[in-house]
């Protein structure tokens, strides 16, 4: 009940204090379908109504996203982890296409494993195929089926090393099923390993660690930019044009958004309005610059 009451409550504060934009000019934002993706888009979107825009939102995968904003169709796309995780995604629109902010670095992939696995046991990909590793290693890996993009990184990863021959096996699974599995494992201290996020609200926890060698596969050390159409800029105030190429995040920022929708079972938006009142200082500078 006090959460329904205070999402309403911030609607409402948001409708007071910036007005319910019937005649702004609406800002289309695309993003990937993921938790990471809509916390980020749903600062930006605040960021954008805090300045008298209506933000509509498009919700699909890398490719089909570029295209759209190249035609026009979107005014911003984020996130695009360049260079290498949507390299081929970008390239063939980069000439129409403006790189606006690095909204955060260090956006990276991976299998994480426990902590209490030992790291002198399992510290590269290639110790997942040691025989003393395989007879303790869970072979089944669970992944969350809402990331496509990780899954299909996931799918890359068993294939080049090897792992289908040792007995593991890829299974996706919805969001809420992984999170319960998961604690489940870690609870009884299984031996596990699944495809995660420098993103994910996890990380946060301090239970987990990457495994090293899977860079060929899982793209690693990306920088993730809020990326425009170049007749964008035309079409927003300078003023405003200049607040959003301001707006660094980091993967913790991100992490955290996530976290607190997560625990208090709140909208991306709603969470995101609540850690930016957590962080005036920050939202001071992307609006005044100061």
């Amino acid at each position: 009940m006090f959460k329904k009451l205070l999402i309403k409550c911030i609607v409402l504060l948001s409708i007071l204090i910036f007005g319910n934009g019937a005649h702004a000019l609406t800002i289309k934002i695309g993003h990937n379908d993921t938790p990471y993706d809509a916390a980020a888009a749903a600062l930006v979107k605040v960021v954008f109504e805090r300045s008298g825009y209506n933000v509509s939102e498009t919700k699909g995968d890398s490719e089909i996203l570029m295209s759209m904003l190249d035609r026009g169709e979107i005014d911003f796309y984020l996130s695009a982890w360049l260079p290498k995780r949507d390299a081929e995604s970008y390239a063939p629109y980069e000439e129409n296409l403006k790189l606006i902010t690095a909204l955060y670095d260090d956006a990276s992939s991976f299998f994480a494993v426990p902590r209490y696995v030992p790291s002198s046991m399992v510290n590269t990909v290639d110790d997942l195929i040691k025989p003393e590793i395989i007879e303790k290693m869970n072979k089944q890996i669970i992944l969350d089926d809402q990331d496509e993009i990780l899954t299909q990184q996931a799918k890359e990863t068993v294939a080049a090393h090897n792992l289908e021959n040792a007995g593991y096996e890829l299974t996706a699974i919805s969001s809420s099923e992984w999170d319960t599995k998961l604690e489940k494992q870690l609870g009884d201290k299984s031996w596990f390993f699944t495809p995660m996020t420098k993103l994910h609200r996890l990380n946060l926890t301090k239970k987990f660690r990457a495994i090293k060698g899977t860079s060929n596969t899982f793209k690693q050390k990306d920088t993730a930019w809020l990326v425009g159409n170049k007749k964008t800029q035309k079409k927003i105030a300078t003023h405003i044009f200049e607040i959003i190429s301001k707006m660094e995040l980091s993967t913790k920022w991100v992490a955290e958004i996530n976290q607190m929708a997560f625990e208090n079972d709140w909208p991306h938006y709603v969470a995101a309005r609540v850690w930016m009142a957590s962080h005036p200082y920050t939202v001071e500078y992307w609006i005044s610059g100061e």
